[in-house]
């Protein structure tokens, strides 16, 4: 995905589609995900349609929720946000995990980045999958970025533009 990215290949099948409904498909799969272990809420959901890409949509949440069921203790809370501002959807991911030190969070999307270089592919993986998710977010006219304070939590924020 990143080399099709890279060189301008990524197939991109933009159609409306209705991104509270896939918001609410990957919640089902991320309570899955977390094996009951995590807190995981939607505290904000506004009926959005986009001009988006399913499938590449449904990867670029699967892999936000399930960073931060990995970097959550047990007893933690993931909380999903989507709503509408301005001229933008806006959809986030948050937890009260173990957070990024400042100095780190801008070379989270970068391509083989890991915030703990010592973690091997198992416990801290390739260092790929934000780099995959901004690649396919901004394949869709969308940004994204993360906050977040070490010690108390990340938040990560992607955002498309409304139809019309």
């Amino acid at each position: 995905l990143m080399a099709q990215a890279e060189s301008g290949r990524l197939e991109i099948d933009l159609a409306p589609m209705e991104l509270d409904t896939l918001l609410l498909d990957v919640f089902q799969q991320a309570k899955i995900l977390s094996g009951g272990k995590k807190t995981l809420r939607i505290d904000e959901i506004d009926q959005v349609v986009v001009m988006g890409d399913r499938d590449r949509l449904r990867q670029v949440l699967l892999n936000l929720i399930s960073n931060a069921v990995k970097f959550t203790d047990a007893d933690g809370k993931i909380i999903l946000r989507l709503w509408i501002e301005k001229d933008e959807v806006r959809l986030s991911v948050e937890d009260n995990g173990q957070g990024i030190h400042p100095d780190e969070v801008q070379h989270i999307f970068e391509r083989f980045y890991r915030v703990e270089p010592a973690r091997d592919r198992r416990s801290g993986g390739s260092g790929l999958g934000l780099a995959i998710a901004r690649s396919l977010v901004e394949a869709q006219s969308g940004t994204i970025r993360a906050e977040s304070e070490a010690g108390v939590g990340t938040r990560i924020t992607f955002e498309l533009p409304t139809p019309g």
